[in-house]
C-alpha cells in the first residue's frame, strides 16, 4: 500500500494526463478506422441515415461514427428494431 501512495502522491501535469489520453485512443482509433475501410457495407447503411441530416457530409459523417463506435457495432445488429418490424 505504500507504493500505491507514493505512485498516487506524485504531481502530474495536464499535459501530461492529455499526452497518456491520446496514447490510449490511438490504438483504438487506427482500429476503427481499419474496420470500418473492412466494413463497407455497413459504413454505407450509417450513410444512407446521416443524408437526411447532413447531405452534404454524410460520408464523412457516417465513416467516422463507424470509426468511433466499432464495438457497439460489433455487438448490436445491423437494423433497428423498429416498431413492427
Amino acid at each position: 500500500m505504500a507504493s500505491i501512495r507514493r505512485v498516487l502522491q506524485r504531481p502530474v501535469s495536464v499535459q501530461a494526463l492529455l499526452e497518456f489520453g491520446i496514447w490510449l485512443a490511438l490504438p483504438y482509433l487506427i482500429f476503427g478506422f481499419l474496420w470500418a475501410v473492412l466494413h463497407g457495407d455497413k459504413v454505407q447503411a450509417l450513410q444512407e441515415a446521416w443524408t437526411n441530416v447532413v447531405p452534404a457530409g454524410a460520408d464523412v459523417a457516417a465513416f467516422g461514427e463507424a470509426a468511433a463506435l466499432w464495438p457497439v457495432m460489433l455487438l448490436l445488429p445491423s437494423t433497428c428494431g423498429a416498431p413492427g418490424h
